[in-house]
């Protein structure tokens, strides 16, 4: 059960409890279910502000990982800026191949020649540039093929996004908060 679900369920016990109590006469009870309703609207509003915080967190953490420059594990912080130097040359070629209107395999094709020759670099900027763009799915399934720790994070952050997106039922279901009682108008 969600939180935002608890503190609805909450919010109806406690005035259930109210409604019942013979020692309260009517402006008593709607005073207090008054008080607990705006209690548990308050804490709905709270609690469905750190949900989309900490789905939006998700995402940008899984993103961050899909999209990150690899460096091997033990690189140095003068091979890591060459690294980063090499990469954003190979990120250019991809964006311009990418872009190649007349030659529309040009990325597919600079991702086959990138890893015929090791280029790790120029085979990871290829992916991130057919990921970011429509229409070259190919190009970042061909990469994703062959690397199960980069199809993993691709699959974490796709799942991420489908977890923030605002139609998936668990996300509109969060949004529904307590109901106003009848004697408050509800």
């Amino acid at each position: 059960m969600t939180k935002t679900a608890t503190n609805a369920r909450r919010h109806e016990e406690k005035i259930a409890r109210i409604r019942r109590n013979p020692d309260l006469n009517q402006d008593a009870k709607r005073r207090m279910i008054k008080e607990v309703h705006e209690h548990a609207s308050r804490e709905h509003s709270r609690l469905v502000a750190e949900a989309r915080e900490a789905r939006e967190q998700a995402v940008a953490s899984a993103e961050s990982k899909v999209f990150a420059i690899s460096y091997p594990e033990r690189a140095t912080a003068s091979e890591m800026a060459m690294i980063a130097l090499s990469y954003r040359d190979a990120r250019d070629r991809a964006e311009c191949a990418a872009a190649d209107r007349d030659e529309s395999a040009a990325l597919g094709d600079l991702l086959n020649r990138a890893q015929k020759t090791g280029d790790t670099q120029l085979a990871e900027a290829a992916y991130h540039v057919a990921t970011l763009r429509g229409g070259t799915a190919r190009v970042a399934d061909a990469y994703l093929a062959e690397r199960a720790t980069a199809r993993r994070r691709w699959e974490s952050y796709v799942e991420a996004r489908r977890e923030a997106d605002p139609l998936n039922m668990n996300v509109l279901a969060s949004v529904v908060g307590p109901q106003r009682p009848p004697e408050l108008g509800g």
